[in-house]
């Protein structure tokens, strides 16, 4: 990270830390990327120098000039030479973050979800902090909590596959620019999405969906119209959240459900909800043979798009993703096994990935986390790279809870 002056900020600059706490400025998120000249204005009210975090910054905002020979900018010694340990330690944190967000929401969610089966009744300030948790954590880093979502979900239920859907539409409205009102009705939306399900029987919810009866699909399909109706009675929530329950089943050719909605029928966060539903489903199948890997799924949904999905949201997404999204296993080219657990959406080519078995197929043990980009020759061409995406099995459930525990150490070596 840099140390800038507000005086010379400019847009598409990532603000990751202030010269003071969060908590005393108005801002919104912990840590974002500057959109317009008024943000830089209040920055420039609040704080006097800010941390720029060049890799979430805009691709196309050079950093040459903050970075003079003698010093930084404010003429202070320029620091040490254990930057690459400062990083780590922050990606550990920021792991630690996302672990205690991601289970305070799913246990938040299920006290929400057994207090309307109690009393007829959806406590809406727990679910404002619930998205609040998300906004925030996605805000400041995107990477953590969709990583921890990829590894904690594989064997979930209800309340956790809302989690996630959360999560990742939190991550598409953040790509598409959505403004902080949008994008809490958008994250309130997803949470809430599946909720008409407590309204049925628990053993047809409960059911793989290869299992279920033409009778019980029917049966469950009315969790769409039950999930509106709760929603529609609650004035302390958008509209647009009661809708989408409502028509996050249906596709824009007209063979969805409930209503057979098509194209322009369909609200634009419907959609968006519909396509992180299915891709959601596609990748935590409760039938551990038909999970998809993130790559897989995206290119089922793609297969789709003009169909049942929006080609242009399936193409967001995508890009939004990138080739090798968070939590993908992969292959690289000198023969080791890691996953994705980090990215810059300026080269989604050379990812980070954790190393968790070498060349020979023996267990890393600690893990080990690498750069891609940071491999190359003489010439500045990649040497190591991703040969293919692995099937999603290819860690099982005791490896994948063994990289879990290691990633939430904080500050441990790697």
């Amino acid at each position: 990270m840099i140390e800038i002056d507000t005086k010379k900020l400019v847009i598409g600059m990532y603000v990751a830390r202030l010269d003071r706490p969060w908590l005393e400025t108005s801002f919104l998120f912990q840590g974002f990327r500057i959109e317009n000249n008024h943000q830089i204005e209040q920055l420039q009210t609040f704080c006097k120098t800010v941390k720029i975090d060049e890799e979430q910054s805009s691709p196309l905002v050079s950093f040459e000039a903050f970075k003079p020979s003698t010093g930084r900018l404010n003429g202070t010694p320029p620091p040490p030479t254990a930057a690459p340990q400062d990083q780590k330690a922050r990606f550990y944190e920021d792991m630690a973050q996302a672990k205690s967000v991601y289970d305070n929401v799913s246990g938040s969610l299920n006290k929400v979800l057994t207090e309307f089966r109690l009393n007829n009744y959806i406590a809406i300030p727990e679910v404002k902090s619930c998205v609040q948790s998300v906004i925030g954590n996605i805000m400041h880093n995107p990477n953590a909590l969709v990583l921890l979502s990829n590894l904690r979900s594989k064997h979930q239920h209800s309340a956790k596959h809302s989690v996630n859907t959360c999560i990742y539409a939190t991550l598409f409205g953040r790509y598409l620019a959505f403004n902080p009102e949008q994008l809490a009705t958008l994250s309130t939306a997803a949470l809430l999405h599946d909720v008409g399900e407590i309204m049925l029987p628990k053993t047809i919810v409960d059911k793989k969906p290869d299992e279920l009866t033409a009778e019980e699909i029917a049966q469950l399909q009315l969790h769409t119209q039950y999930g509106a109706d709760m929603l529609r009675k609650i004035t302390e929530l958008p509209a647009e959240v009661a809708e989408v329950a409502h028509s996050h089943h249906e596709r824009i050719d007209g063979n969805g459900y409930p209503r057979g909605l098509k194209e322009t029928e369909i609200t634009l966060m419907a959609k968006i909800i519909g396509i992180i539903n299915e891709y959601e489903r596609l990748t935590n199948n409760p039938n551990p043979k038909l999970q998809l890997s993130s790559s897989d799924a995206l290119k089922a949904i793609y297969a789709l798009r003009d169909s049942c999905f929006d080609a242009g949201l399936v193409e967001g997404l995508i890009k939004c993703l990138g080739i090798y999204p968070i939590g993908s296993v992969v292959l690289l080219n000198n023969g080791s096994t890691g996953i994705v657990i980090g990215m810059r959406q300026d080269n989604h080519l050379l990812p980070t990935v954790m190393i968790i078995r070498d060349p020979t197929g023996e267990l890393r043990h600690p893990p080990k986390a690498i750069n891609l980009d940071k491999f190359r020759d003489k010439e500045g061409k990649p040497i190591l790279l991703i040969s293919k995406v692995l099937e999603v099995n290819s860690v099982d459930d005791d490896l994948r809870d063994y990289i879990l525990a290691e990633l939430v150490t904080k500050n441990k070596p790697m």
